[in-house]
């Protein structure tokens, strides 16, 4: 006996097939270079009514961003580490913005988005399977931000930093000898120098801050040589200052920059105080002499 199939099964077949469609998923790729953010600075001094010279305002720029946040046409895209190629699957265009991001107190694990810049957004024409390189990404800083303490040590003296040790170490403003045309804070361990620990002048603040970040360069040309970060709180209540341990930074003959966060120490000791500092600490364990270099110190909050 012949069996037939019945219509509305032939029906539902065909709406099925005829409905299936290749679905392009080659995308377009854009790719993000280690150097492509930079703080943008133009009108700097006029937007937040300061004065500051060409020197102060290229230390306030100083960054290393280590991260892009991609966001396309709104929706997030993820984080991505520099340099990096990153997938986009919409057609013709689409608006992408892009937000600098760093390493807390230098950790891999804690990677936020810098939270004292905006981000930058570009309409951009796609085409799949294509490699578009994004370059010249500028940010700029938010109305909101404060800077509470700015040493580029290109002054003669030490307006900042005072020293705690009693040899009265501290820092000494020379030439970078790998870029003479600007300057740099040096300690130097050598002789009967063993150790040293320089203190900030005191630090306030305006307002009760969201985010409060410490930021610096700093080498040593000893491999491993460590410096130890940390806050100082003074509370009208008690004579007894109060020591809050930061970070440990290993040092080398390269730059490095840290974010340090400084957050949840302003934070939490709000009550009674009359001031905050910030040090730098190290010494070393031999004869052998040690040089740390530091550059671009800045707290900066909002």
């Amino acid at each position: 006996m012949k069996k037939t199939v019945p219509f509305f099964c032939i029906l539902i077949i065909g709406i099925l097939f005829g409905s299936c469609k290749k679905t392009d998923l080659t995308a377009t790729y854009i790719y993000i270079d280690t150097t492509a953010f930079y703080i943008d600075m133009t009108n700097f001094n006029e937007e937040f009514a300061t004065g500051y010279d060409q020197a102060e305002l290229e230390c306030i720029a100083s960054q290393k961003f280590h991260d892009a946040w991609v966001y396309v046409d709104g929706k997030d895209r993820g984080t991505w580490e520099l340099p990096c190629k990153i997938p986009i699957f919409s057609k013709d265009s689409a608006n992408v913005q892009i937000f600098p991001g760093v390493k807390m107190n230098g950790v891999s694990t804690s990677r936020p988005r810098y939270p004292f810049t905006d981000g930058c957004t570009r309409k951009m024409h796609l085409e799949a399977g294509k490699i578009i390189p994004v370059t010249n990404i500028p940010v700029k800083y938010y109305s909101t931000i404060k800077l509470n303490l700015l040493e580029n040590f290109e002054k003669d003296y030490n307006s900042w930093f005072h020293s705690e040790t009693a040899d009265g170490v501290n820092f000494e403003h020379i030439r970078d000898p790998q870029n003479p045309a600007n300057k740099i804070g040096v300690i130097s361990l050598k002789d009967s120098i063993e150790d040293f620990n320089v203190i900030s002048e005191n630090l306030h603040f305006d307002f009760v801050p969201s985010y409060v970040f410490l930021e610096l360069d700093y080498k040593c040309d000893v491999e491993g040589a460590q410096i130890y970060v940390g806050m100082l709180i003074d509370k009208t209540t008690t004579t007894v200052t109060s020591d809050e341990p930061l970070v440990v930074l290993n040092a080398d003959p390269k730059w490095k920059k840290i974010y340090v966060n400084l957050t949840q120490s302003v934070l939490r000791n709000q009550t009674n105080v009359s001031a905050y500092r910030v040090y730098f600490s190290g010494g070393r364990s031999d004869e052998t002499p040690m040089n740390f270099s530091f550059d671009n110190i800045k707290v900066i909050y909002r």
